[in-house]
């Protein structure tokens, strides 16, 4: 859980404390008793809307600095699968918005659980897919399931064109409320869509080079400027759409290259050099940056995360001050963030 505490005066918020560590659950000290491999096993249980993106993050680390090639397959059904738990990553918090007309929720919903389902069919479970392992992925989806991608992302562009005038009328009473300027989004160290709807054009996925989006044209980074409750919300919608556009270009290069080899094979025991190591990916709501302390062994002598979403929760101050109380929830709803990530 995330507690507020909050000081009213005639109904006016006047000081917003986030309370943090109310559930620890000691992730980083867990991290250095695991082997490279069970790591990941850890990682993808932290984002929870999002699992897959903790996987491949600590992947990605492993890999480049023992010198793995990872095969072009894996590379584009990692970015394929990073593209659908944005899709329902962002649905969730949508969803989750506290809408007057009851039938947008649900509708958001019921979307979701169409895309939950499907990724459940290849990964065998709802929250930690597993897919990832050191070197790939631990095994390509059959045909048919890739090719059910297609009426999904269909049905999503309807769904959020149908809800697009809904939305937007609702979303009116809202216009200047929780504004996070982009200096606000600078000094918090702000990341994600939150980020984004801003102004600020912070996206790593543009500069990745172990993933495919350079290689998809259809792929863009979109910004909002108003930094206030309609343009977060609209921030998620609109990247849900390019998302789909990402996944239909992802589909194409999967089944062009479906009966490749998607891992390669590794040694027994892994041993990163002795050093330190650093790197990061986009995530649904913001930057994840892994920090590695190695000393050769086949453990982690540290690991380190910076969650995506801890900043959004300490910039919550910011959006709230100054708003009436009734503006409490509907600002909250519209900066998604995971509690996990101030309670690692």
């Amino acid at each position: 859980m995330c507690q507020i505490d909050v000081t009213f005066s005639d109904d006016v918020i006047k000081q917003a404390t986030p309370v943090l560590g109310a559930m620890h659950r000691g992730a980083e000290k867990l991290f250095e008793s695991r082997d490279y491999r069970q790591v990941i096993g850890l990682a993808n249980r932290h984002e929870w809307l999002s699992a897959f993106s903790g996987e491949v993050g600590i992947a990605q680390l492993i890999e480049r600095e023992i010198g793995i090639d990872v095969p072009l397959h894996a590379r584009w059904l990692r970015t394929l699968i990073l593209e659908i738990n944005r899709i329902t990553s962002h649905l969730a918090f949508l969803s989750g918005f506290p809408w007057v007309d009851g039938t947008t929720a649900l509708e958001l919903r019921e979307l979701r659980e169409v895309w939950v389902n499907h990724m459940r069919t290849y990964t065998g479970s709802r929250m930690h897919p597993m897919l990832t392992q050191i070197g790939g992925m631990t095994h390509a989806p059959k045909r048919q399931w890739l090719e059910q991608l297609d009426d999904l992302t269909r049905q999503t562009q309807e769904t959020l064109s149908a809800l697009e005038r809904a939305i937007e009328q609702e979303l009116t009473r809202y216009v200047g409320v929780g504004i996070i300027t982009t200096h606000q989004v600078a000094k918090s160290a702000i990341t994600g869509p939150v980020a984004r709807a801003s102004g600020a054009a912070i996206d790593l996925r543009a500069r990745s080079t172990n993933l495919m989006y350079q290689e998809i044209t259809d792929f863009q980074s979109v910004t909002n400027s108003a930094g206030d409750i309609p343009a977060r919300i609209e921030q998620l919608r609109s990247e849900i759409a390019i998302s789909c556009k990402v996944v239909k270009a992802c589909l194409g290069q999967c089944l062009a290259r479906n009966g490749d080899d998607v891992n390669v094979l590794i040694p027994k025991v892994l041993r990163v050099p002795e050093g330190e190591y650093e790197q990061s990916i986009e995530t649904p709501l913001g930057i994840a940056s892994w920090y590695l302390v190695s000393q050769g062994d086949k453990y982690p002598y540290r690991l380190k995360l910076r969650p995506a979403s801890l900043h959004t929760i300490l910039a919550l101050p910011a959006a709230l001050i100054g708003n009436s109380r009734h503006m409490i929830e509907p600002i909250v709803a519209s900066m998604p963030f995971l509690t996990g990530d101030a309670e690692r």
